[in-house]
């Protein structure tokens, strides 16, 4: 079995897998966060609309590839919020195409602030996933991966979180602090798209905490702890500045040595009768000594933000 099926088989094992085998990283689209933790759904304003793709290892053949189109709303009369993305990944001979909601209910519980939120959110992911042989790239032609046929496999799961936060949602531009946990893939499934293709998702475990220091710019400093096992687990952190009225720049790094750069610009979006309409870009590096195996990833995201 040649390297493209062990970094497709890691691809599925590695603790950022949820509904797909990729996920933007968490730091560079704050409304896809809550594909980590449903309880972070809504953020950051009245509502916003987003498509994002990202390629990972570039010059890779078979290299993993995630697009998702989606938005997110906040109803703040009803305490609530709802977000949801269609999903297209592909890693080599598997691909997931599918769609994920998200739903989010809020109390002031009046801990720390009397105007701080606990917020608790489910989600919902349904999808098809197919594996296709004849895209597996192996030395050996008789390879046990490379028999049987293309097929595909109907897949439901869940999550859940919780988060904490010293701020109303509409109060995000002011300093404060937030820390959460969730579970995702709730439903552990075996996936059999035919007795060569024995794969499988586990439940896996993130605990974000984070907070904001504001007054002309923003200055966040965020970490992410996602575990599936003893064995298998990794902590991100990410930093970044930001002008509400212009620009962006982020630094991200984790436990695997990856290390990422990410900056946008923010303009006017009036034409949609939104706030913001915000365009970033994101390169990621391992700088491990494997990480000319791996090469560069990037991301690249277009957002439209109706603030309150």
């Amino acid at each position: 079995m040649t390297r493209s099926i062990l970094y497709i088989l890691l691809a599925l094992a590695f603790p950022f897998s949820l509904v797909a085998q990729q996920l933007p990283l968490p730091g560079m689209i704050r409304t896809t966060d809550y594909l980590w933790n449903p309880a972070m759904a809504g953020h950051p304003g009245e509502w916003g609309a987003h498509a994002n793709y990202q390629q990972s290892w570039l010059g890779f053949e078979g290299a993993p590839v995630t697009a998702l189109v989606g938005g997110a709303v906040n109803l703040e009369d009803y305490n609530m919020a709802l977000a949801g993305d269609i999903l297209f990944d592909q890693t080599g001979p598997l691909r997931f195409t599918g769609l994920s909601i998200a739903y989010k209910y809020q109390l002031n519980p009046g801990f720390l602030d009397d105007d701080d939120r606990v917020s608790f959110g489910i989600l919902a992911t349904l999808g098809q996933r197919r594996y296709d042989p004849s895209q597996a790239k192996v030395s050996d032609q008789i390879d046990p991966l490379l028999t049987g046929d293309a097929g595909g496999q109907f897949d439901v799961n869940a999550g859940a979180g919780i988060l904490y936060r010293t701020v109303a949602d509409d109060d995000l531009d002011e300093s404060h602090f937030f820390v959460g946990m969730a579970a995702s893939q709730l439903i552990p499934t075996s996936l059999s798209f035919n007795e060569a293709s024995p794969y499988g998702n586990r439940v896996h475990g993130n605990a974000v905490l984070g907070w904001r220091t504001a007054n002309y710019l923003y200055f966040d400093h965020t970490f992410w702890l996602n575990y599936a096992d003893a064995n298998l687990f990794n902590l991100g952190y990410q930093f970044r500045i930001e002008n509400p009225d212009a620009f962006w720049a982020g630094l991200n790094l984790n436990s695997s040595l990856n290390f990422g750069l990410e900056t946008g610009v923010i303009l006017d979006g009036s034409w949609a009768n939104a706030d913001q309409f915000r365009i970033g870009a994101l390169a990621a590096y391992n700088v491990g000594a494997t990480g000319s195996n791996q090469g560069f990833s990037l991301a690249a995201n277009f957002e439209l933000v109706k603030l309150f």
